[in-house]
């Protein structure tokens, strides 16, 4: 029986199959687009992902904003009321406070549990590398570790989950403070497509660039078979903002040349939010990310 319940946010993108699957909740954030607020609901609750990436085409910019204490209190409370200890892996600290909101809060709740524990844990990472953390996180709960063995495990191994993307343009990021004005400038010059990463220290970095959006994909299926822990228990998460067509292509690329699964799905609101429409991720467990961006 599991001692603790592990948590995520809306930046994991972490679909409701897995989520069931491994008895892993997540804490919402929100955006603002159009002048309306949304909980960054990764089912798509409120409005739709097409609806939403059709309003950003049309250059209306998605604001983004941390979890609310409204959310933390009445997830956190849940399950200490339940006498489970919490382990939240939250989005990277460097691109989203969250983590740091959830500690001070996390300090607040346990006068009124007291022996219970909360671990707000830095992920260093985002998109489906985080979510694919907690998911491996969650089983391990279920399957009896410890709190304790699962963070010695994070410890160890977080750096090995890791995403790598391509936008149609540095715009969307540039407008979110992702990557210097002087970036995109360059970034979007003569169909130039950037190769993205979350880098060691948890940054997105524009570490590549491919000319033309066929060589960015292909540029992506390369980096998989590279990097990639090729077993049949391994899953390569393929997201994309509205654009599935190259989401399959990546797929198809991948046939019998990589042993594990691949999950296909759309990108959540809060990330497609810094990246824009037509952006594709990919996210796996495999060789440490050792690349420091400069970013």
């Amino acid at each position: 029986m599991k001692t603790f319940q592990v948590i995520t946010d809306s930046t994991s993108d972490v679909e409701k199959k897995f989520r069931e699957e491994y008895d892993l909740d997540y804490l919402k954030m929100v955006f603002t687009i159009e002048g309306k607020t949304y909980d960054a609901d990764l089912d798509w609750k409120d409005i739709s992902a097409k609806g939403y990436f059709d309003s950003m085409r049309k250059g209306n910019r998605s604001v983004t904003g941390q979890i609310k204490i409204t959310e933390l209190e009445e997830k956190f409370e849940k399950y200490l009321s339940q006498g489970l200890d919490i382990l939240y892996i939250a989005c990277s600290s460097k691109l989203s406070s969250s983590v740091n909101t959830a500690k001070s809060f996390a300090d607040e709740i346990l006068e009124k549990y007291k022996g219970r524990r909360i671990v707000c844990y830095d992920s260093l990472r985002s998109n489906y590398a985080e979510g694919y953390m907690a998911i491996c996180a969650a089983k391990m709960a279920k399957d009896g570790k410890t709190l304790d063995e699962v963070i010695s495990y994070l410890d160890q191994n977080k750096l090995k989950y890791q995403t790598y993307a391509t936008v149609a343009t540095l715009d969307w990021l540039k407008k979110a403070g992702r990557v210097k004005a002087s970036t995109a400038f360059f970034g979007n010059l003569i169909g130039v497509k950037p190769i993205i990463l979350g880098d060691k220290n948890g940054n997105n970095y524009s570490f590549k660039k491919v000319k033309g959006r066929k060589p960015s994909l292909d540029e992506l299926v390369n980096i998989i078979l590279e990097r990639i822990e090729n077993n049949p228990n391994n899953i390569l998460f393929i997201e994309h903002a509205d654009c599935e067509a190259d989401a399959n292509y990546i797929k198809d690329s991948l046939k019998e040349k990589f042993n594990g699964k691949v999950n296909v799905s759309t990108l959540g609101p809060i990330i497609s939010a810094t990246t824009g429409p037509d952006t594709i991720t990919v996210n796996f467990y495999g060789e440490e990310v050792t690349i420091a961006g400069e970013e």
